[in-house]
């Protein structure tokens, strides 16, 4: 039987990468960011289209939220695990098995700075970890 969806905590989610990275790479490592990517706010700001970065981000985000959804309910359904704690670990696999790996070939073959992909693997961390929780108690 495939399981019901909850659309709303899905949104909620999706909120999720949203709110995290804008304290992520705003207050707490905004000019270390933009510092590791050689930009000024002037730089930024000129290049920024606010209504395509942050439509498209919210749709990735859903998108990712639905498979962690996915994930979640596989995982109920195989081994009887929910929650919480489910939840959280869900996000840390997943980062681990994709975020990581994916990630890392920026690092070996487009010649992204170790200090960069860290703090951008790292939001990604919290960030999944964060939707694992919401999704595992409410999904």
């Amino acid at each position: 039987m495939y399981p019901s969806i909850n659309f709303l905590a899905l949104l909620v989610a999706a909120l999720i990468p949203m709110v995290l990275g804008s304290i992520w790479y705003g207050p707490l490592f905004g000019k270390k960011w933009m510092a590791l990517e050689e930009k000024t706010e002037e730089e930024l700001r000129a290049s920024f289209n606010p209504t395509k970065s942050y439509g498209i981000t919210f749709v990735f985000a859903f998108v990712m939220a639905f498979v962690l959804t996915h994930v979640l309910n596989a995982w109920e359904d195989a081994y009887s695990v929910n929650g919480l704690t489910a939840g959280i670990q869900a996000g840390f696999w997943m980062w681990l098995g994709f975020v990581v790996t994916i990630g890392w070939q920026n690092v070996a073959f487009s010649g992204q700075k170790l200090p960069l992909w860290v703090l951008n693997t790292l939001y990604n961390l919290i960030t999944l970890m964060a939707m694992g929780a919401l999704l595992g108690v409410w999904r």
